[in-house]
């Protein structure tokens, strides 16, 4: 049989590339909470048509970055005090599983990667390169995901973090602004500790104390902030 001629591979859609950009502005705050969203500008901005921006809102509806309601404006969504916790305490469970199950399983040339990778972390705090600290910082849980080898604990993990990194955006771009504000410190001291000895139990631990103690450096802040 004659193999049929099939169209060009196209690697990312219009949708897909509305939808991964307007959510990167949303998430790097270039589109603020709440803020109006129009069709026509975001498809002149994209450079594609109504239809994909459409579709991309439709889907950030969908996952929770924007909010749509027939014959009403499509906004951002906005960012609460009260989902902080929301996020944060379900990803503790969830990676500090993933760090349990990792620690069985790491091997010496994981540790090394992932000790480079905590490296280059601290490198970017201590540098007060906030959005290369973030992406180090979620490269490094990434690994344990990856070592912990579970694909529901990496896809529930994706799902939060895309929601947690507007909050932590949020916070590092006003930690910028406010020199009053303590810089981030890195917890990820009894993680590696626990990881190199092979402890389930310390690894999943410290895991969670870290996603809970950035939980609560967050939430400080915003008290303070609403004084």
């Amino acid at each position: 049989m004659p193999i049929p001629v099939s169209k060009p591979f196209e690697k990312q859609t219009a949708k897909d590339r509305a939808y991964h950009q307007i959510k990167e502005w949303i998430i790097d705050g270039t589109l603020t909470p709440n803020e109006k969203l129009a069709e026509v500008d975001l498809a002149s901005a994209i450079s594609v048509s109504r239809t994909p921006i459409r579709e991309a809102l439709l889907k950030l509806n969908e996952d929770g970055f924007v909010i749509m309601a027939a014959g009403k404006i499509t906004k951002v969504a906005p960012l609460e005090s009260e989902d902080i916790s929301r996020l944060y305490e379900p990803m503790a469970v969830i990676e500090g599983l993933a760090a349990n199950q990792a620690a069985s399983r790491v091997t010496e040339d994981d540790f090394k990667k992932l000790a480079t990778l905590e490296k280059k972390y601290r490198v970017a705090l201590n540098s007060q390169k906030q959005a290369a600290a973030l992406k180090a910082d979620r490269n490094f849980h990434e690994k344990i995901l990856e070592i912990a080898d579970n694909s529901y604990e990496k896809q529930f993990s994706e799902l939060l973090y895309g929601h947690i990194i507007r909050y932590e955006m949020y916070f590092f771009n006003s930690l910028a602004k406010d020199s009053k504000q303590q810089p981030i410190t890195s917890h990820h001291d009894a993680l590696l500790r626990a990881l190199a000895e092979h402890n389930s139990p310390k690894a999943s631990a410290a895991m969670t104390k870290d996603w809970l103690t950035t939980m609560k450096t967050l939430q400080s802040f915003e008290v303070e902030n609403d004084e």
